[in-house]
């Protein structure tokens, strides 16, 4: 008797956890909806910096490998255009969740009259949208390995969003 409630209990956890997958991985009512917003520039030990704001306004996770934020620049100086882009950060897997947001800076060259930011990320596969919203959970760390490969992985879709091209004034 005590073996079928346990082996019962087992098969209701189960069923539980896979109809939670399925309903937050449901794919049909997703919308990616990204935002870069300039929010201003700032100075820090005579370096110029452009603040932005990377905003995950729809209801898909995105996702990106290696830097805080993988921003690229297009700055125009006096020797004309030049692009440049994150250094390579510590982290491996990064994520942005819907309905959240992320502040970052991007220096800015001396000299630079004109500039622009782009940014490059992933829409999130079922596995991994999965693996970013359990992620802070303790359930996470009960399940087996071998459990995230019965999860779909779709090929990756990369995106990219640029902000439009902002001009330095001089100081008069």
């Amino acid at each position: 008797m005590r073996k079928k409630v346990i082996v019962g209990s087992f098969v209701l956890i189960c069923g539980v956890l896979a109809l939670w997958c399925l309903l937050l991985l449901s794919d049909s009512r997703k919308k990616l909806r990204i935002d870069l917003t300039f929010v201003g520039t700032t100075n820090s030990g005579g370096q110029q910096f452009a603040l932005f704001r990377f905003n995950n306004s729809g209801t898909k996770t995105i996702v990106w490998d290696h830097a805080f934020v993988p921003w690229e620049c297009r700055a125009e100086t006096g020797q004309g255009w030049t692009n440049y882009d994150a250094k390579v950060g510590l982290s491996t897997i990064d994520w942005l969740l819907p309905a959240t947001n992320r502040n970052f800076r991007v220096p800015l060259l001396e000299g630079t009259r004109r500039w622009q930011v782009g940014v490059s990320f992933q829409e999130a596969s079922p596995r991994m949208e999965l693996v970013a919203r359990t992620y802070r959970s303790r359930i996470v760390k009960f399940v087996p390995d071998f459990a995230w490969n019965f999860i779909p992985n779709a090929p990756i879709k990369n995106d990219e969003i640029w902000s439009k091209v902002f001009t330095n004034t001089p100081n008069p």
